[in-house]
């Protein structure tokens, strides 16, 4: 059947037919379909979606044969037998993989699938941390039998069945629509692939790549090169653009080039690898980024992805590291210099975050000229800016003066000697991982109901969160309090101050915090920007 005759059918699934149809590995996801990437968060918000009726898209099948293989599809191991009638996700992994996951009773130890519904407010909700023992997990609730185990387990909330019946017979009726293909060969899909770029659904730009490069026989993509990096480093997933980015950024300073013809002679010529091919240049770029982010996890003390303040600092230190895997201790100082001047400047508005200024930065690490490209960078950002202070932000983990003063209170974990092996960045990794996001990390110093009738806006204040990396101390109130006690140095907290009564004036203590917080946050910067220090290159022994 030509590409040409090829005509999508449409179907919809309910969600037990779509869990049935993986768990019989009728469902298969392609090598280059990103791998699973959504956060708790993200769940519950698909089921909240499910719940009221919204719609979440259609998903984009493509039916062709499959072999006989092991799958994993999230928590779920799958014996799939060989099968003609195989339904390949082209788009909706993320959609499917939550779906089923939450659905099953074996996902119910990872945190990622932790979805349940709250039977008293009729709400889908998490169930990571304190909540309502009226909450019944998901996967139970769409199995009568465990459901009514649950009653009988939780005898109070009897009066709570028909609220139960209710969400049962809401999910059952929710159908998820598909547009399923026929007739294509993979060169074909990776066509599609291009073509729904250029018209209706629009793709992104590492979609396209993978679509377009990645291969089904050696399972290299995008997405697992983000997979082995966070596997070795700890430093959470990297989407899928900062890996092409990197990429591109590797073998040419123009990281923003089309990425169609990456591969073509033509563009070989102009690489900084102009001999390696599509194989070497996924396993090079792997390597990179892991050198590039354990630099910044061990040497610039920025721990994690969720809290990299400018995410083009990853891809112009994965090209350092790609042309230089083993730089000289000097010259990592002051790369380590570079990147915390670039931070703050750019916060302070004194140098762009736009793709011009990473290009820029880009050009200046120039192949067999390691000292020099450190010199160049410094240089690219000047001098001292007028400003030598950086106010604290309110807590929005999406503003990166937020993200570089969470930095810096992480700084004093890992580097407290009363705190040593007791927090690492695999705890921090895995405390993001399973609370969905950095935000979850920053407990409140003083608690909201106290700011009534006073300024309010001083509660949102990062000056108002502490930064607690303890898995313990976020999940119980008293541990928390221990946690405190033992720790108010790590945590920057003022070494006296008053019981936290409802008489205690709530901008009185957030402003105490916020005059320590300060000190001990710019002080790091300091020591990291290093402007009153020389920034000579190494000098070179014959």
């Amino acid at each position: 059947m030509s590409s040409e005759a090829m005509q999508p059918k449409h179907e919809t699934f309910r969600l037990s037919e779509l869990r049935d149809l993986v768990a019989t590995g009728r469902v298969r996801i392609p090598d280059f379909q990103r791998s699973f990437r959504w956060t708790n968060q993200d769940v519950v918000a698909l089921f909240d979606s499910l719940h009221r009726g919204y719609p979440i898209g259609n998903l984009l099948m493509w039916k062709r044969e499959a072999p006989a293989q092991r799958l994993t599809v999230g928590s779920i191991d799958i014996d799939a037998p060989q099968r003609p009638d195989a339904l390949w996700l082209v788009d909706g992994q993320q959609r499917v993989t939550s779906i089923v996951n939450a659905m099953d009773a074996r996902s119910e130890r990872d945190a990622r699938f932790a979805v349940g519904y709250d039977l008293e407010n009729a709400c889908v909700v998490s169930t990571l941390g304190r909540h309502s023992r009226a909450v019944m997990p998901l996967f139970r609730l769409f199995d009568f039998e465990s459901a009514w185990q649950w009653f009988e387990e939780n005898t109070e909330f009897q009066a709570l069945r028909g609220r139960y019946q209710e969400a049962f017979n809401t999910f059952n009726a929710v159908s998820v629509p598909a547009t399923v293909m026929e007739g294509a060969d993979e060169d074909k899909l990776r066509v599609i692939f291009d073509r729904i770029n250029q018209s209706g659904k629009k793709l992104k730009s590492y979609e396209v790549f993978d679509a377009l490069n990645s291969s089904v026989s050696d399972g290299r993509t995008l997405g697992s090169i983000a997979d082995a990096v966070a596997h070795a480093t700890n430093f959470g997933v990297l989407s899928e653009e900062y890996v092409l980015n990197a990429l591109k950024a590797r073998r040419h300073p123009d990281y923003m080039r089309d990425v169609r013809s990456e591969f073509v002679d033509e563009r070989r010529h102009a690489s900084d690898f102009p001999k390696e091919n599509r194989v070497s240049a996924y396993g090079e770029t792997e390597q990179a980024l892991i050198r590039a982010v354990r630099f910044l996890q061990e040497t610039c003390f920025i721990p994690h992805v969720t809290v990299l303040p400018y995410g083009a600092i990853l891809v112009v230190v994965a090209r350092f590291f790609a042309l230089f895997p083993e730089p000289k201790r000097r010259n990592k100082e002051l790369l380590k210099r570079w990147v915390w001047r670039t931070i703050i400047k750019t916060i302070e508005g004194a140098v762009s975050s736009g793709n011009v200024q990473t290009r820029t930065f880009l050009k200046n690490v120039r192949r067999g000229d390691e000292s020099g490209s450190v010199q160049r960078l410094l240089e690219s950002v000047g001098e001292r800016g007028a400003s030598k202070h950086v106010t604290i932000p309110d807590a929005r983990m999406n503003r990166s003066d937020a993200k570089a003063c969470v930095c810096a209170m992480w700084s004093y974990y890992a580097r407290a000697d009363d705190y040593a092996g007791q927090a690492s960045i695999a705890v921090f990794d895995s405390l993001v991982d399973d609370y969905g996001s950095v935000a979850d990390l920053l407990v409140e110093y003083v608690e909201r109901r106290w700011f009534e009738g006073t300024d309010v806006s001083r509660y949102s204040s990062l000056a108002n969160r502490v930064l607690m990396v303890n898995e313990e101390a976020l999940r119980d109130e008293e541990a928390a309090l221990a946690f405190t006690t033992a720790h108010r140095n790590i945590l920057m907290l003022p070494e006296a101050v008053e019981d936290c009564e409802s008489s205690a004036d709530p901008v009185e203590l957030v402003d105490r915090r916020e005059e320590l917080l300060s000190a001990r946050v710019n002080e790091f910067f300091e020591l990291m920007m290093a402007w009153d220090y020389v920034s000579f290159a190494p000098v070179e022994l014959t």
